[in-house]
C-alpha cells in the first residue's frame, strides 16, 4: 500500500448537508457570542458595542470569504490545517497554526460549558448555588456530547439540526417585542471608553464568530462542500450579524444601565426579564441554554479534527486518527478533548481568561488563512483553477482585510494569553520534532501525504495539479 492510500480506511463520511453545515455555523456560534460575550463586551465601549458588532462582522465575512475559497480548493478535515499545509506544501506551518488553535477550541468548549451552567441556574438558583456547580453542570453536558460526537457526524448533525430550529423561536420571543420597548435615551452615553474602549471590545466579540472556521474544520464530512461550505461560512456569517446587531441594539435599548449587562454572566435573560417579566426571562433562558449547548457540540466536533489530520499526516500518534469501526468517529481525538475541556471547566479562573486564550488562536488561523489565500492567488494560481468560485480582484480585498484585521486584533488579545500561549507552542515544536523524525526513519513519502486530503479517501480526492516540491 502506497503512503497515499495508508489512511484510506480512517477516512471520515460526508454526511453533513447543507442545514447542517449552515446550523454549524449560526446555532454553534450563538452560544459564544449571544448569550455570553454580547452582554459582557460592552464593559469597556458602553452601548457603543453594538457597532462594534458591526465591525467585527464585517471582518468576520471578510474571513468567512477567505475561508470559503480555500475550502472548495482543499475540502478535507481541521480546515486551516489543510489549506497552509497543502498550499505551502509542508506541514510544519500549518501544525503550528492548529496547534494553537487546538488549545482554543478546548478552552472554547470549557467557557461554552460554564456559559451553559450560568444559564441553568436561572431554573434552580438554590442547586446551582455558585461557581462549583456551574462547572459540575458542564461537565454533564460535555459528557453528554461526548457521547453524541462520538455516534459519528451523523449524530452530530441531527442533533445541530433540532436545535437550530428551537433557537429561533428562543431568539424571535426576545428581539421582536423587545424592539417596540426600545427608550434611546438607554444609548446614552453611547461611547464609554473611547477608541480604546472600542478597540478592547473587538476582541472577545470577535470570538462571537467563531462559527465561521468550525464548519471548516469539517469539510471531509460535508456533502458537495464546493457549494455547501461557502454557503454556510459566508451566509451564516451575514445571519450572525443581523442577529447580533439586531439584539445588541435590543438589549441596550430595554436596559436602562449597562452595566448590568456588561456584568451578568446571562445578558439576555436580564433584558427579557425587564420588558417580558420572568416567564420572557425563562424563555431567553431556555434560549441561551440551547445556544451554548450547539455550541459546545459544534467546537467538539471541529476540536477533534485537528489532531485527526496531524496523525493523519504522520506528525502525531497514529491512534488519534483511528476511527471507530461502528461509527467511523475519531474516538481517541475526542475522547483527549473531551478530558482536557472537562478540566478546564474546573481549573479556569473565570470566563474572560479563557476567552482570550481562545480568541488569540482562533485570530492565528484566520491570520494564516488569508495570508495563505493571498500566496496562493499569486504563486499557485493553478489552484485557482479547483476552486468552486471566482470573485477575482475581489479575493485580494478580503485576503488583505483579513489578514490586517486579524493582526490588529492580535495586537490586543496577546495580552494575558503570552503565559500560556508560548510554552504550548514549544511542547508542539517538540511533539512535531518528534514525530518528523520518525516519518523520516520509517522512509514515508511525505509528497505522498501531503497529495491527500485529510479525512478524504484517495479515491475521492485527486489534486491534479502541478506538483510543487516538498520543504519537509
Amino acid at each position: 500500500m502506497s503512503d497515499a492510500q495508508r489512511n484510506d480506511d480512517r477516512s471520515l463520511a460526508r454526511n453533513i448537508g447543507p442545514l447542517g453545515a449552515m446550523s454549524t455555523v449560526v446555532a454553534g456560534t450563538l452560544g459564544a457570542g449571544l448569550f455570553v460575550t454580547l452582554g459582557t463586551a460592552s464593559a469597556t465601549t458602553g452601548p457603543s458595542v453594538i457597532l462594534v458588532v458591526a465591525v467585527a462582522g464585517a471582518l468576520a465575512t471578510a474571513i468567512a470569504i477567505n475561508y470559503s475559497w480555500m475550502a472548495t480548493v482543499f475540502p478535507g478535515a481541521a480546515g486551516s490545517y489543510a489549506y497552509v499545509s497543502r498550499t505551502f506544501n509542508t506541514r510544519l506551518p500549518g501544525f503550528l497554526v492548529t496547534w494553537s488553535k487546538w488549545l482554543g477550541y478546548m478552552a472554547a468548549d470549557a467557557v461554552l460549558a460554564i456559559g451553559f451552567g450560568s444559564y441553568l441556574q436561572v431554573f434552580f438558583p438554590d442547586l446551582i448555588a455558585g461557581q462549583a456547580e456551574i462547572a459540575l453542570v458542564g461537565f454533564g453536558l460535555l459528557t453528554v456530547l461526548f457521547l453524541v460526537n462520538l455516534v459519528g457526524s451523523r449524530g452530530y448533525s441531527l442533533v445541530q439540526n433540532l436545535i437550530f430550529g428551537l433557537l429561533v423561536v428562543s431568539i424571535l420571543v426576545l428581539v421582536i417585542p423587545g424592539t417596540f420597548t426600545v427608550e434611546t435615551a438607554n444609548y446614552q452615553p453611547f461611547f464609554t471608553g473611547g477608541f480604546d474602549g472600542f478597540l478592547a471590545a473587538a476582541v472577545p466579540l470577535f470570538y462571537a464568530y467563531i462559527g465561521i472556521a468550525v464548519a471548516g474544520q469539517m469539510g471531509a464530512e460535508v456533502k458537495n462542500p464546493s457549494r455547501n461550505l461557502p454557503l454556510a461560512m459566508v451566509g451564516g456569517t451575514l445571519i450572525l450579524t443581523v442577529l447580533y446587531m439586531w439584539t445588541a441594539a435590543v438589549i441596550y435599548g430595554v436596559v436602562a444601565d449597562y452595566t448590568v449587562l456588561a456584568e451578568s454572566a446571562r445578558p439576555l435573560a436580564d433584558a427579557a426579564e425587564v420588558f417580558l417579566g420572568a416567564n420572557g426571562s425563562a424563555i431567553v433562558a431556555i434560549g441561551g441554554l440551547l445556544a451554548t449547548a450547539s455550541s459546545v457540540n459544534a467546537v467538539m466536533a471541529a476540536g477533534i479534527k485537528m489532531p485527526y489530520s496531524w496523525s493523519w499526516d504522520g506528525v502525531f500518534p497514529r491512534w488519534f486518527s483511528a476511527v471507530n469501526d461502528r461509527f467511523g468517529s475519531p474516538h481517541w481525538s475526542l475522547f483527549t478533548l473531551y478530558v482536557v475541556s472537562s478540566a478546564l471547566t474546573f481549573y479556569t479562573t473565570g470566563l474572560d481568561q479563557a476567552i482570550k486564550i481562545a480568541t488569540f488562536s482562533y485570530l492565528i488561523a484566520y491570520f494564516a488563512v488569508s495570508v495563505t489565500l493571498l500566496y496562493a492567488r499569486v504563486y499557485r494560481t493553478e489552484l485557482i483553477e479547483q476552486a468552486g468560485f471566482d470573485l477575482g480582484g475581489t479575493l485580494y480585498l478580503t485576503g488583505a482585510v483579513g489578514a490586517l484585521g486579524a493582526f490588529a486584533l492580535l495586537t490586543q488579545a496577546y495580552q494575558g494569553s503570552l503565559i500560556i500561549y508560548v510554552p504550548w507552542i514549544l511542547v508542539g515544536l517538540a511533539v512535531f520534532g518528534v514525530y518528523w523524525y520518525r516519518g523520516r526513519r520509517a522512509g514515508i513519502d511525505v509528497g505522498a501525504v501531503l497529495d491527500t486530503l485529510p479525512g478524504v479517501p484517495s479515491t475521492e480526492y485527486d489534486p491534479d495539479i502541478e506538483e510543487v516540491p516538498s520543504d519537509d
